[in-house]
């Protein structure tokens, strides 16, 4: 395999990626790597999250919405991937993941462009299907959130590792925030435990996603713009996420361990137990106060969040307002 290049002179970085929690760790990342507002290409698609998120940015590409394991959908945007890569040479390509980023990592290959790529910090059992494509690309230089998956890849410190949590104030559950990010599965468990544990008079920002639920016959927002999501996540007194790498990260990044409820494949909430393995490790290291499958959010779950603060390490780490999302 020849040596990977460094970056070229000259030319932008091209950013590639999905909404959603691959755009919040991507935001975070070019921060950590020094990569100036006016040094970056985005190359996104249109959500209410990355709209918000990049509003008067000077330099976007915005792209049809690409699914996750929709990599026939992504291969068909391949040669508008070339055309905007010979227009704009970029001297990188930087991605964290998803098969949004397929055809702008493929364009890379084939114009000899080099790429970082930093494996989403949801994939701890491996590489994702768009990282083991990139495995093949001998001008990407690869970076995994843990160790142990062979010589193709680096570890680097992922995102989480830049929050700490520590005691704080108890407080009492006056404001809330429930946000159950951009997957396109439904997931009413979350809701209607929230709305079951939550005190009946606190005050509660909802956003369900891709779920439909009306309470006391009007419906909950599914979006809500992402500066106003991470305000509203400041100011409240607990947040309760599903296990969402984005969701969780603009918790985190605001000064809140959330409460978490995971996802389950088996349940019909997405594909696989990601988000259920990733939790885990966040839990252990104190990040998030996690509910498992069959077990039932109480308030002792939110009495122990309220009671914990998030610490960040440099505020260079702290996110570009998520949220909405995976």
């Amino acid at each position: 395999m020849p040596p990977v290049a460094g970056p070229r002179r000259g030319g932008p970085v091209l950013l590639a990626s999905s909404a959603g929690g691959h755009f919040t760790e991507l935001q975070i990342i070019a921060r950590q790597r020094g990569i100036r507002r006016d040094e970056q290409h985005w190359v996104v698609p249109s959500t209410a999250q990355t709209r918000s998120a990049l509003a008067g940015h000077p330099s976007v590409t915005w792209v049809p919405q690409v699914g996750a394991h929709e990599f026939s959908k992504a291969v068909q945007q391949l040669g508008a991937a070339l055309r905007l890569h010979r227009a704009l040479r970029p001297r990188m390509v930087l991605s964290a993941g998803a098969a949004q980023a397929v055809p702008h990592l493929l364009a890379a290959g084939a114009l000899h462009t080099p790429v970082q790529y930093v494996e989403s910090v949801a994939r701890v059992d491996g590489p994702s299907l768009t990282g083991r494509l990139v495995a093949q690309l001998p001008t990407a230089q690869r970076y995994a959130p843990v160790p142990g998956w062979g010589r193709r890849w680096q570890t680097a410190p992922n995102v989480f590792s830049l929050f700490r949590a520590v005691p704080g104030d108890r407080r009492e559950i006056r404001h809330a925030v429930v946000a159950l990010g951009t997957e396109r599965f439904p997931f009413h468990r979350a809701l209607a435990e929230a709305r079951a544990a939550l005190p009946s008079a606190a005050e509660v920002i909802w956003q369900t996603g891709a779920t439909t639920y009306a309470l006391r016959g009007s419906e909950l927002p599914h979006w809500i713009p992402s500066d106003e999501l991470a305000e509203a996540m400041a100011g409240a007194d607990v947040v309760i996420t599903h296990a969402g790498a984005g969701s969780i990260l603009t918790a985190l990044g605001v000064g809140h361990v959330p409460v978490v409820l995971p996802r389950s494949g088996a349940l019909g909430e997405h594909v696989d137990e990601h988000q259920i393995r990733m939790a885990h490790g966040l839990a252990e290291r104190g990040l998030v106060v996690l509910v498992r499958p069959g077990e039932a959010l109480c308030p002792e779950h939110l009495e122990r969040a309220a009671g914990t603060r998030v610490v960040v390490a440099t505020s260079a780490a702290l996110p570009v307002a998520e949220p909405v999302g995976h």
